[in-house]
């Protein structure tokens, strides 16, 4: 078991930190699960996003919490295998602030 605070921590260097942790302990074969905490007080740029279908004039602004970009930029860290869902349901994220 991993105890992770996220707090005051930049999106991109926590994400691939856990994503090599997560790697390591799997070549290994070891069996280990991840908990973070203080998803919310992570230090995000932006929190909306672009999506265009194609057509013009359709373009549309949409709004993501936390806890749905962190989950993003993990899971495309990931090697891109069988074993990808499998290493995700290893992280278990809280959304409130402990510690």
């Amino acid at each position: 078991m991993i105890l992770i605070n996220c707090k005051n921590k930049i999106l991109g260097r926590i994400s691939s930190i856990i994503s090599k942790l997560i790697i390591n302990f799997n070549f290994f074969k070891k069996n280990f699960f991840f908990f973070l905490f203080n998803v919310n007080y992570i230090l995000i740029k932006k929190n909306h996003f672009f999506s265009h279908s194609g057509y013009i004039g359709n373009e549309k602004i949409k709004k993501k919490n936390n806890l749905q970009i962190l989950k993003k930029c993990i899971f495309r860290m990931l090697p891109k295998n069988k074993k990808r869902i499998f290493l995700m349901k290893k992280i278990f994220y809280f959304e409130n602030k402990i510690i």
